[in-house]
């Protein structure tokens, strides 16, 4: 059997240079003794064959083709990944578009059904490779559970997401139901900051609700505060004149009111979402204004000192049924995208009250549909050490983000029952969505992805990432026939 291992990170000019070298020492290229049969000064017999056709056969193989009659090395899943993966920005067998993969669309046999590689990153020392769409080669039992592979890491891991355990026969059949997590839990019981959004937070600023508050009564709004022993003073001040309608443009710059006729007030509301029957706001004390408040609910030193609900069930589960496989387990970046796209009311100058503050994760499914794998704030890069990401985790382990799903075939508000990570109950993914009052987690539901308040159930699906160390011992990845990972 002819072997040959994949090495595509190198250029092609590097690789010549190595076959070359393999060749001409006949060391690991080929097996059972084929090898050089006769050499001149113009020309090298190799298997019958002349040097270059032998090249050329080596290098389309190390380019992630594996032609009849070889047996292309796949030590680990990234390896096998990279076999068969095609670049996502040009048109494939399953992929029609001649720019590649349109993630504003799900999945399907015309916009991506296989194992992609992130254009982006194809010069990377280890390019990022993702299953999308209906496969059924992602399977792997590990730590006597069942997962599903969704995409390679930066150093050669592999990401997966919990898929329950395996049948009386050791296969990985269980595709939907409740068997896909290992339970449910909201979010986050604290429901009543923007900080709750947090997989961990810090500083909470619970919201009140006014009934009533509709602009009705002519209380005074200042555009900003000053405060001074102890006492808030409105600036910039307007009368409302109890009509939104008329106030609207307005009061979006004079968020802040004693909630009275009066200027001054030990605390002061901050008005950041209204309704025709009530208004949002936050109180802040002193001498905070909302400019803190968001601050210390998304930037501060201690943002990630208190583990969410989700979180908690997380790391219990781990510690019960993963421990004695953490050398198997790679440490990497879990990302809780918190980065603020449109502040809205939450704005002092200008912020409209009538629009929800939006989290990048929800602008990018529901209106840029550009997944991203960048998680942009070091304090959402959720890890164990403090090398990569913010060392804030306990054990490696967490939730899939909104962008992964997108990259897998998943959109917004579009069902899509094809692709490998559909299942017909709902799951939590670790992105922020938004803030009206209650804050919102975005999460798998069968009609796509959406938004939900983060105090409500929803199933848990763990992600952990395999090692590069990680190899495989036996299985091709289907249902029936899932990846061993040899963990002995």
């Amino acid at each position: 059997m002819k072997i040959f291992s994949k090495f595509k990170q190198f250029s092609r000019e590097i690789k010549l240079i190595i076959i070359t070298a393999l060749i001409v020492s006949c060391v690991g290229v080929y097996a059972a003794g084929e090898c050089i049969i006769s050499a001149t000064a113009d020309d090298v017999t190799y298997n019958n064959t002349t040097v270059q056709v032998a090249l050329d056969e080596l290098y389309s193989m190390s380019q992630g083709n594996c032609p009849e009659g070889y047996e292309c090395l796949r030590d680990n899943i990234y390896n096998a990944m990279a076999e068969s993966a095609v670049l996502d920005n040009i048109a494939s067998t399953y992929v029609t578009s001649s720019s590649g993969i349109n993630f504003h669309a799900i999945s399907s046999d015309t916009n991506g059904k296989g194992i992609y590689e992130l254009a982006s990153t194809q010069n990377d020392t280890y390019p990022i490779y993702y299953y999308r769409g209906a496969v059924d080669n992602n399977n792997i039992k590990f730590a006597g559970f069942c997962w599903k592979a969704i995409r390679t890491t930066d150093t050669g891991g592999v990401k997966m997401i919990y898929n329950g355990v395996p049948d009386g026969n050791g296969k990985c059949t269980n595709t939907t139901g409740t068997n896909t997590r290992i339970g449910t839990s909201p979010f986050n019981t604290n429901y009543s900051s923007a900080s709750d959004v947090g997989y961990m937070y810090g500083t909470e600023y619970n919201y009140s609700f006014a009934s009533g508050y509709d602009l009705s009564t002519a209380y005074i709004y200042g555009g900003d505060v000053t405060y001074s022993g102890g006492t808030y003073t409105l600036t910039n001040t307007m009368t409302s004149t109890g009509t939104w309608s008329n106030d609207y443009n307005t009061l979006n710059n004079h968020h802040y009111t004693c909630g009275t006729t009066g200027t001054t007030c030990t605390s002061v509301y901050y008005v950041y979402y209204t309704y025709t029957s009530g208004a949002n706001y936050i109180i802040l004390t002193n001498g905070k204004k909302i400019e803190d408040a968001l601050d210390e609910m998304f930037n501060a030193s201690n943002v990630n000192s208190t583990s969410s609900t989700a979180k908690l069930a997380i790391d219990t589960w781990y510690n019960n049924n993963l421990s004695s496989y953490s050398s198997y387990i790679e440490d990497t970046v879990y990302c809780n995208d918190r980065s603020i796209a449109e502040l809205n009311g939450f704005d002092p100058n200008g912020g409209d009250m009538t629009k929800n503050m939006y989290f990048s994760p929800h602008i990018r499914i529901w209106s840029t549909f550009e997944p991203t794998l960048q998680c942009s704030r070091p304090l959402d890069r959720f890890t164990v050490s403090s090398s990569k990401g913010n060392g804030a985790l306990t054990y490696p382990i967490g939730l899939i983000t909104s962008d992964e799903m997108m990259y897998a075939g998943g959109v917004a508000g579009v069902v899509n029952n094809t692709y490998y990570l559909y299942s017909s109950e709902s799951y939590w993914t670790a992105s922020s969505y938004d803030v009206i009052g209650i804050p919102l987690m975005v999460y798998f539901d069968t009609d796509g992805l959406y938004g939900n308040v983060v105090s409500e159930n929803h199933g848990l699906r763990p992600v952990i990432s395999l090692n590069s160390a990680s190899t495989i011992e036996s299985g091709d990845g289907t249902a029936t026939n899932p990846y061993v990972i040899q963990t002995s």
